[in-house]
């Protein structure tokens, strides 16, 4: 776990020059203005210092940039337009098994359009009481959800009619690229309408492909201002505030978050996959003593506006590896017993974790919105709370206000 918590990704390059000669070392910055615009003056002055501009996000004043200068990050610290400098992270990895389970031209397993759904998809019915919520909703794509993610499969033949457009915030990609398996995944998870299915199957959906931190302001803002009503993150870091640098990360992501809430734009994030009691003051292991030196977060489901997810199994109890301690909900996202299958690039696949769990949650509030458009953000996720199984005594601090049951909210 220390390694673990100690070991998140510098995006720092290093680069090899002609002739085998070791170019100077790189690191990347996130720069957090003390305005929430980017200032052209302050963004000269790099220039002179030799920082490069990779991305921008000038909904908050926040930039990520590269440099060489070992002096940089001194002279940043101290400039009074400047807020808050640290090094750039990697997403933090799902740490999900992601197994290709099916192609899409492989045989159906019977003559029922949905086939793969009625066989296995044990965590979709149970989130809609055995797809009767379609009956009351199956969703629309006047609720548009945004998937914050590794990119989606533009072409799967069960996500293609849903899936109205996609973004890249990776430099050097398509909009429609993707890498890996995780985005779609979790797409499927939200609105596939095939052989698999999703909780909403007639909902809208965009995708938003993102690599690094400031790629997700970046997605999360973009999002913003292009209408999404609900944007999944399925992704994120941790973080300490007794920790510079993760002190820095979190506030970039909190002006996101009201940025977003600005907008009336729903968040939803996956809770972590640690098995991690989240807020608490200290984690021990014993004959190894404290794993860390102050609570613990995870840098956006623990922001107000954020509704924060944990996973459950198919006896709808806390999977082994689900974070909890602070979470407003739960989804089925399944364990080594039953995973969750749904959409891959290519085909179907099974994988399990709070990855699996949030788009439950995304697409439930965007089912609710589309029943109800009349209702605040505020109201809608009230409403989804109220109607959550199993969320007293003691599972309240593994499922905050219970399990995610869209059927019956919709229902009311």
């Amino acid at each position: 776990m220390k390694k673990w918590i100690a070991g998140l990704t510098l995006t720092g390059l290093l680069a090899f020059g002609g002739s085998g000669v070791l170019a100077e070392e790189k690191t990347d910055y996130i720069i957090t203005f003390s305005q929430q615009t980017i200032p052209k003056a302050i963004v000269e002055e790099m220039a002179d210092l030799g920082v490069d501009i990779l991305q921008e996000v000038p909904q908050i004043g926040v930039i990520n940039v590269s440099t060489s200068n070992p002096e940089f990050k001194a002279w940043a610290q101290h400039h009074g337009g400047i807020a808050a400098v640290a090094e750039d992270v990697e997403l933090r990895s799902p740490e999900v098994e992601l197994e290709r389970a099916y192609e899409i031209n492989q045989l159906r397993v019977n003559a029922s359009e949905a086939d793969l759904y009625e066989e296995y998809q044990w965590d979709i019915k149970r989130v809609t009481n055995n797809g009767e919520s379609w009956k009351l909703n199956a969703g629309n794509h006047d609720v548009l959800v945004g998937i914050i993610d590794s990119g989606v499969d533009t072409t799967h033949p069960d996500l293609k009619d849903n899936l109205l457009f996609a973004k890249s915030f990776v430099p050097e990609t398509a909009d429609n690229s993707y890498s890996g398996m995780h985005g779609t995944h979790v797409a499927g998870t939200i609105a596939a309408n095939g052989r698999v299915m999703g909780v909403g199957p007639e909902l809208a959906m965009a995708s938003y492909r993102v690599s690094n931190w400031t790629s997700i302001l970046a997605g999360i803002t973009t999002a913003a201002d292009d209408g999404v009503d609900i944007a999944n993150l399925s992704l994120g870091t941790y973080s300490m505030m007794n920790n510079e640098q993760q002190r820095t990360l979190h506030l970039s992501a909190s002006r996101a978050v009201r940025y977003a809430q600005s907008k009336d734009m729903m968040i939803v994030g996956a809770n972590g996959n640690n098995a991690i009691d989240l807020g608490k003051k200290m984690y021990t292991i014993p004959g190894e003593g404290a794993q860390w030196s102050g609570p613990l977060h995870d840098t956006f489901s623990d922001i107000p506006w954020v509704i924060s997810v944990s996973s459950s199994t198919i006896h709808d109890e806390l999977a082994y590896y689900s974070n909890y301690g602070n979470v407003d909900l739960a989804g089925p996202g399944g364990d080594t017993e039953a995973r969750a299958l749904s959409t891959v690039p290519g085909g179907y696949g099974y994988a399990i974790g709070t990855s699996m769990a949030a788009p439950k949650v995304a697409a439930s509030l965007a089912l609710v919105k589309a029943e109800n458009p009349e209702l605040t953000p505020a109201q809608i996720r009230t409403l989804l709370q109220q109607t959550a199984d199993f969320g007293t005594g003691k599972s309240r601090q593994h499922f905050g206000h219970g399990i995610v049951n869209v059927y019956e909210a919709l229902k009311k």
